[in-house]
């Protein structure tokens, strides 16, 4: 039965890092062609400006996801003031643009912490194996 849930849990780590890498290597083409994800972007972005009041709960559901597969939102989080200002107002634009990227942003990293702590663990105790350091990181 061990040897079973070893299996797969092997399986299941190289088909997430399958996943993550054909992710990059689209997001590396597509940068360089036909820039869907830019439009896409940019879509997003006017949709949360003529939505403002759903468009807040979106965004942090989207700057949640960004987080959670370490997806760099510089992007977002720029955006998320500028579309803010223009549905809001300056003031009001930018505070409610910075408390959603907050608040999306640390959930993110709290999800990122728990799963790494739990369900990830046996992956991460690995690591921990072949480096002292992380080794008696854990042990504290």
């Amino acid at each position: 039965d061990e040897i079973r849930q070893s299996q797969t849990s092997h399986c299941i780590r190289r088909a997430i890092g399958l996943f993550l890498l054909a992710f990059i290597a689209f997001v590396v083409a597509d940068s360089l062609t036909n820039q869907y994800i830019k439009t896409g972007m940019k879509s997003f972005l006017e949709w949360v400006e003529a939505n403002p009041g759903g468009g807040v709960l979106v965004f942090m559901l989207v700057i949640f996801c960004t987080t959670l597969l370490f997806i760099p939102g510089i992007i977002l989080t720029f955006g998320s003031g500028y579309v803010f200002s223009n549905a809001f107002g300056l003031g009001v634009g930018v505070l409610l643009g910075s408390i959603a990227v907050f608040i999306g942003a640390s959930a993110g990293a709290i999800m990122s912490f728990l799963l790494g702590r739990f369900l990830l663990r046996d992956c991460v105790s690995g690591l921990t194996k072949r480096f002292k350091l992380f080794e008696a990181i854990d042990k504290a």
